[in-house]
């Protein structure tokens, strides 16, 4: 049998934690270093992609404004270079498009960094789901409700 896949989470990060909203609309906040339940693990996996998805579409703004900044500045050489405009103005907006062009080029660095630790996320969200999903199921709905004594786990078979 296999599980429903993994649906994505709204997240949202402040000084308290990280406030997940499941797609059932419960809300969690988890501060760190605490207990997890299965579903904790897999809510908090899902609510880091969708927060790596965010940053992601920042990251390809930049890039994409960046891009048309840079562009605008190489036509802006052009025409002040027709113009016979001095070396001086030419060479700052000459240093203007360089910058620009590496703001570009380090935005998709960071784009293809938080694409891969999106990806990382919604993988480990699956992989909960599919190794520990059955075993977890199983004690929420067994009707024991504390652990067996220790000597029942230390006995040999």
């Amino acid at each position: 049998m296999q599980p429903n896949p993994p649906t994505p989470h709204a997240a949202t990060v402040d000084d308290k934690g990280v406030h997940v909203t499941t797609a059932a609309g419960k809300t969690r906040t988890y501060s760190g270093g605490e207990v997890m339940t299965l579903t904790q693990v897999i809510d908090l996996a899902e609510g880091s992609a969708t927060l790596c998805q965010f940053s992601t579409d920042a990251c390809l703004e930049l890039v994409d404004e960046s891009t048309q900044l840079a562009a605008d500045c190489e036509e802006l050489i052009t025409d002040i270079t027709a113009k016979g405009v001095g070396a001086n103005l030419i060479g700052k907006c000459e240093l203007l498009k360089e910058q620009l062009d590496l703001q570009a080029a380090a935005a998709k660095k960071v784009y293809d960094q938080i694409q891969g630790g999106e990806e990382a996320c919604r993988t480990a969200s699956a992989n909960a789901e599919i190794r520990h999903g059955a075993i977890f199921r199983a004690v929420a709905d067994s009707p024991l409700t504390k652990p067996a004594e220790r000597d029942f786990y230390n006995a040999r078979s």
